[in-house]
Protein backbone atom coordinates (compact mmCIF):
# COMPACT_ATOMS: atom_id res chain seq x y z
CA UNK A 1 0.00 0.00 0.00
CA UNK A 2 1.41 3.37 -0.97
CA UNK A 3 1.88 5.95 1.74
CA UNK A 4 -0.55 8.81 1.60
CA UNK A 5 0.42 12.41 2.32
CA UNK A 6 0.13 13.79 5.82
CA UNK A 7 -3.23 15.33 6.51
CA UNK A 8 -3.33 19.09 7.02
CA UNK A 9 -2.26 20.32 10.43
CA UNK A 10 -5.78 20.81 11.64
CA UNK A 11 -9.24 21.21 10.28
CA UNK A 12 -10.60 22.87 13.40
CA UNK A 13 -8.08 25.69 13.81
CA UNK A 14 -6.05 23.80 16.45
CA UNK A 15 -2.44 22.71 16.37
CA UNK A 16 -1.00 19.41 15.22
CA UNK A 17 -0.16 18.64 18.87
CA UNK A 18 -3.81 19.18 19.83
CA UNK A 19 -4.93 16.92 16.99
CA UNK A 20 -2.49 14.19 18.03
CA UNK A 21 -3.58 14.52 21.67
CA UNK A 22 -7.17 14.01 20.54
CA UNK A 23 -6.19 10.85 18.65
CA UNK A 24 -4.40 9.59 21.78
CA UNK A 25 -7.46 10.45 23.90
CA UNK A 26 -9.61 8.37 21.52
CA UNK A 27 -7.16 5.49 22.03
CA UNK A 28 -7.37 5.94 25.79
CA UNK A 29 -11.17 5.83 25.62
CA UNK A 30 -11.02 2.56 23.66
CA UNK A 31 -8.50 1.06 26.07
CA UNK A 32 -10.32 2.23 29.21
CA UNK A 33 -13.32 0.10 28.23
CA UNK A 34 -11.06 -2.95 28.67
CA UNK A 35 -9.56 -1.86 32.02
CA UNK A 36 -10.91 -2.05 35.55
CA UNK A 37 -11.96 1.34 36.95
CA UNK A 38 -8.87 1.69 39.15
CA UNK A 39 -6.50 1.23 36.19
CA UNK A 40 -8.17 3.57 33.72
CA UNK A 41 -6.13 6.41 32.28
CA UNK A 42 -7.22 10.03 32.63
CA UNK A 43 -7.40 11.93 29.36
CA UNK A 44 -4.84 14.55 30.33
CA UNK A 45 -1.43 15.47 28.88
CA UNK A 46 0.09 14.87 32.33
CA UNK A 47 -1.27 11.33 32.69
CA UNK A 48 1.54 8.84 33.26
CA UNK A 49 1.22 5.90 30.91
CA UNK A 50 4.08 3.60 31.82
CA UNK A 51 6.74 3.43 34.48
CA UNK A 52 6.63 4.87 37.97
CA UNK A 53 3.15 6.21 38.66
CA UNK A 54 1.69 4.69 35.50
CA UNK A 55 -1.37 2.48 35.48
CA UNK A 56 -0.52 0.30 32.47
CA UNK A 57 1.17 -3.04 32.84
CA UNK A 58 2.96 -4.59 29.86
CA UNK A 59 -0.22 -6.14 28.43
CA UNK A 60 -2.15 -2.89 28.81
CA UNK A 61 0.68 -0.98 27.16
CA UNK A 62 0.79 -3.47 24.28
CA UNK A 63 -2.95 -3.03 23.72
CA UNK A 64 -2.59 0.75 23.92
CA UNK A 65 0.23 0.72 21.35
CA UNK A 66 -1.82 -1.33 18.87
CA UNK A 67 -4.93 0.85 19.30
CA UNK A 68 -2.95 4.08 19.05
CA UNK A 69 -0.92 3.01 16.01
CA UNK A 70 -4.15 2.11 14.20
CA UNK A 71 -5.77 5.44 15.03
CA UNK A 72 -2.65 7.39 14.05
CA UNK A 73 -2.52 5.57 10.72
CA UNK A 74 -6.14 6.56 10.09
CA UNK A 75 -5.35 10.16 11.03
CA UNK A 76 -2.07 10.61 9.13
CA UNK A 77 -2.59 8.16 6.29
CA UNK A 78 0.69 6.33 6.94
CA UNK A 79 1.80 3.82 9.53
CA UNK A 80 3.49 5.03 12.69
CA UNK A 81 5.76 2.73 14.73
CA UNK A 82 5.58 3.79 18.37
CA UNK A 83 8.14 1.23 19.53
CA UNK A 84 11.23 2.90 18.01
CA UNK A 85 13.78 5.10 19.81
CA UNK A 86 13.92 3.51 23.31
CA UNK A 87 10.23 4.16 24.07
CA UNK A 88 10.25 2.61 27.54
CA UNK A 89 13.10 4.51 29.16
CA UNK A 90 11.82 5.72 32.55
CA UNK A 91 13.26 9.20 32.04
CA UNK A 92 13.32 9.83 28.28
CA UNK A 93 10.88 7.28 26.85
CA UNK A 94 7.95 8.63 24.91
CA UNK A 95 5.48 6.41 26.81
CA UNK A 96 6.16 8.24 30.06
CA UNK A 97 3.16 10.59 29.74
CA UNK A 98 0.41 11.35 27.26
CA UNK A 99 2.19 14.61 26.40
CA UNK A 100 5.56 12.95 25.79
CA UNK A 101 3.88 10.47 23.44
CA UNK A 102 2.03 13.23 21.56
CA UNK A 103 5.25 15.25 21.22
CA UNK A 104 7.08 12.19 19.88
CA UNK A 105 4.34 11.55 17.32
CA UNK A 106 4.47 15.19 16.19
CA UNK A 107 8.26 14.88 15.74
CA UNK A 108 7.77 11.74 13.64
CA UNK A 109 5.19 13.50 11.48
CA UNK A 110 7.48 16.50 10.98
CA UNK A 111 10.40 14.24 10.01
CA UNK A 112 8.19 12.41 7.56
CA UNK A 113 6.90 15.60 5.97
CA UNK A 114 10.51 16.82 5.65
CA UNK A 115 11.44 13.54 3.93
CA UNK A 116 13.68 12.34 6.75
CA UNK A 117 11.68 9.10 7.26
Amino acid sequence: MADLPIKPTSTNGGSKLTDVLNVIYESISDLNVQLPAERRIDKSPASVLFGEGGTLDSLGLSNFIVITEQKLQEFFGFSVDLTDDDPFSPTTGHFRTVHSLASYVCELAEKRSAGAL
